[in-house]
């Protein structure tokens, strides 16, 4: 039920003003509604509806319909809380609804010294995303809202408004036009924003607009987005974010961190080694600040890319205390096999390979990926230290796990790709010159393999 569901989610502090909130005659004169209340916290659990309609009407019998008003008015009077609650962390909210609410009591007076209140407090505000321009916006229409209805032959601040709402659309539309491009490339979705051509052209014919914070750093956002290889873009976007990341929430800096970082690993992975740098910088720089941890979780993907590209800089020991700090930060199902196999990876970049394998085979895990990769890695300390035998025995079984896997997608071709190569490679001492530079070439060839570098080293 959606009610005590809501009613779980809430912090100790919100469930003790809830019931403040419900005691309050101003918002709820029910007793049965409170009492209600009551009888969930003071049970603490989810019990059947009969048993909370038993502990508030001890003496009348169930009714289903009653039951389904009574929830209802509590849930009603929960949603009324939570957005009092909201609006009450916003002083500049506040402000703007108590000019409005002596606006509607024609007290002109207490009016305009509301909406200085409310202008104060917007520019005491840090943030200076898309959702402070609105609120900017807002405030300019009221003020002219309120000048024309008392008098139209005084001079309005028309012009202000509509220069306000300017940057909050261009800001507005670039943001839904990042939002747009990142989903398509994560979850192949179509989007159609219109305008957006006319807004990208006329920032570029009005580059003065690029001083707003929101502006300039969406306006590169979709630059880069847009074209994989505009690395002025990318430089560009990189300062916006250093001067005004203190201006956005969380939530929506690391969103944009993202972008940065995933045009740094597309470069990496056309050969540009000098993104390996970049990357590693922009993950630092927004690990650092806390934005890459969600409700203290940070995603498998990142912690894996920090350790890769840290060892790719030869920062080994760098890369060996991040594995051990941050492996708490990481989801329940993967703090321990994701561990094993960063520490694993990293003595195998040192070419210590046999406390690499120490490491790989406490990797256990049903996740594919990882326990894949640890296969993977294994396959090559096996290949190097001349383990024939095991690697036989280490081919057949993924071989068979590849057989009964359904959910590889595009790199189920990757992997039988490792199968195949490596049964060549075993084969590599009674090959001629001649066949062992076409098993060169067929390796170089090969599009979807990423082990391709260490294949053609072997060979």
């Amino acid at each position: 039920m959606k009610l005590f569901k809501v009613l779980h989610q809430l912090e100790k502090r919100e469930i003790s003003n809830f019931e403040a909130y419900l005691s309050a005659p101003f918002f709820n004169k029910r007793t049965d509604v409170l009492e209600l209340f009551k009888v969930w916290k003071r049970e603490g659990r989810i019990y059947p509806a009969e048993y909370f309609w038993q502990a508030v009407f001890p003496k009348k019998d169930f009714s289903k319909t009653e039951w389904n008003l009574l929830s209802s008015r509590l849930f009603k009077l929960l949603e009324g809380f939570l957005s009092i609650s909201e609006m009450r962390k916003n002083e500049a909210s506040k402000k703007f609804y108590l000019a409005k609410a002596y606006r509607r009591l024609k007290n002109e007076k207490l009016f305009e010294s509301a909406i200085k209140e409310t202008e104060k407090a917007l520019d005491k505000q840090i943030f200076r995303s898309t959702d402070y321009l609105q609120n900017k916006h807002d405030l300019a229409f009221e003020k002219y809202d309120y000048i024309i209805s008392n008098n139209r032959k005084v001079k309005t601040n028309l012009q202000e408004v509509s220069d306000l709402f300017d940057v909050y659309f261009l800001s507005t539309k670039l943001k839904q036009a990042c939002n747009a491009l990142s989903r398509e490339n994560i979850k192949q979705e179509k989007y159609e924003i219109r305008l957006l051509e006319f807004v990208v052209q006329f920032i570029k014919q009005h580059p003065d607009y690029l001083e707003t914070p929101a502006i300039a750093i969406y306006y590169y956002c979709y630059q880069i987005l847009i074209d994989k290889d505009n690395d002025a873009s990318f430089s560009k976007l990189k300062k916006a974010i250093s001067q005004n990341q203190h201006h956005f929430p969380a939530s929506e800096i690391r969103d944009i961190y993202t972008v940065t970082i995933n045009y740094s690993i597309r470069k990496l992975n056309t050969g540009n080694k000098d993104f390996i740098k970049e990357a590693l910088e922009l993950y630092l720089a927004s690990l650092n600040q806390g934005f890459l941890l969600e409700d203290g979780i940070l995603l498998e993907s990142t912690y894996s890319n920090i350790v890769n590209l840290a060892s790719k800089l030869d920062r080994h020991e760098w890369a060996k205390s991040f594995i051990k700090e941050y492996q708490r930060h990481l989801k329940p199902i993967f703090r321990i096999p994701l561990y094993h196999y960063s520490l694993g990876k990293l003595y195998y970049e040192q070419n210590q390979l046999g406390q690499s394998l120490e490491e790989l085979i406490q990797v256990e895990t049903k996740t594919s990926f990882l326990f894949l990769g640890a296969r993977i890695l294994q396959l090559k300390i096996y290949y190097e230290l001349q383990e024939f035998n095991l690697l036989e025995s280490l081919l057949e079984s993924l071989r068979i796990y590849l057989q009964r896997s359904n959910d590889l997608g595009y790199r189920k071709t990757h992997y039988s790709n490792i199968i195949s190569f490596t049964r060549q490679l075993l084969q590599l001492p009674a090959m001629s010159k001649k066949e062992k530079e076409i098993f060169r070439q067929r390796v170089s060839s090969t599009e979807i393999f990423a082990e391709k570098d260490w294949f053609l080293k072997q060979i």
